[in-house]
């Protein structure tokens, strides 16, 4: 089976007790599985619709809001050895869209659409009802980086609650662990009230700083 087919199964157990989800995951799934890094973003919840998929609307680019800069971190990381000047980085957000996005999964711990202001708590009951489905998914993903985008604590208590994980801070103060080959980061939502570039700066310079770690390295 293909992963989207087996992304499918999955949301159709969701939409047994909710038909409105909004399907989410790998982008494109070749240009997933061929990439250097295997990364998915773990977000909150898309804002409005109903039954609607957004893989499709991220594979056509999404919206700059959210996705100029997991299109710019996703570059950062899968290049990570490169030095990026911000110059580069602040324009051509359309074609950088356009070319990284299809690269990674994108998972919302909600599957239904919320308002402009997402309702944390709500997120958090989302993930922990459904923490088996979207434990289900992650794993589906092997991912080498999965970056947690202001739902770290949802997203721990959905996947990790009986687990124990040896959280470590990089040299920047940007929390992370590892679990078998996957790197999980704790980082900010991309539409945060910062500016791109310290986003952008502060995730690349936790993954060089990771990624020059030894232990790391042989992992991935």
């Amino acid at each position: 089976m293909s992963i989207k087919e087996r992304e499918e199964f999955l949301f159709q157990k969701l939409r047994e007790k909710d038909a409105s989800i909004v399907a989410d995951g790998v982008i494109c799934e070749q240009e997933f599985l061929n990439a250097r890094y295997k990364i998915v973003y773990i977000l909150k919840e898309v804002n409005g619709g109903k039954s609607w998929d957004l893989r499709d609307f991220v594979y056509e680019g999404g919206r700059p809001q959210t996705w100029d800069n997991i299109a710019r971190w996703t570059e950062g990381i899968l290049s990570w050895e490169k030095e990026f000047p911000w110059s580069e980085m602040e324009i051509d957000n359309e074609q950088r869209r356009l070319r990284e996005l299809k690269k990674i999964a994108a998972v919302n711990l909600k599957k239904t659409s919320g308002g402009h202001t997402s309702n944390n708590g709500e997120i958090y009951r989302a993930a922990v009802d459904h923490h088996d489905i979207i434990k289900e998914q992650i794993d589906l993903y092997k991912a080498d980086f999965i970056i947690c985008c202001g739902t770290e604590y949802a997203f721990m208590d959905a996947c990790y609650k009986d687990r124990e994980v040896d959280w470590k801070m990089t040299s920047r103060g940007i929390w992370y662990f590892r679990d078998g080959k996957s790197v999980v980061i704790s980082f900010s939502h991309p539409e945060a009230r910062v500016k791109d570039a310290y986003l952008f700066y502060a995730l690349t310079d936790a993954v060089k700083e990771i990624m020059r770690c030894e232990e790391f390295v042989e992992q991935l």
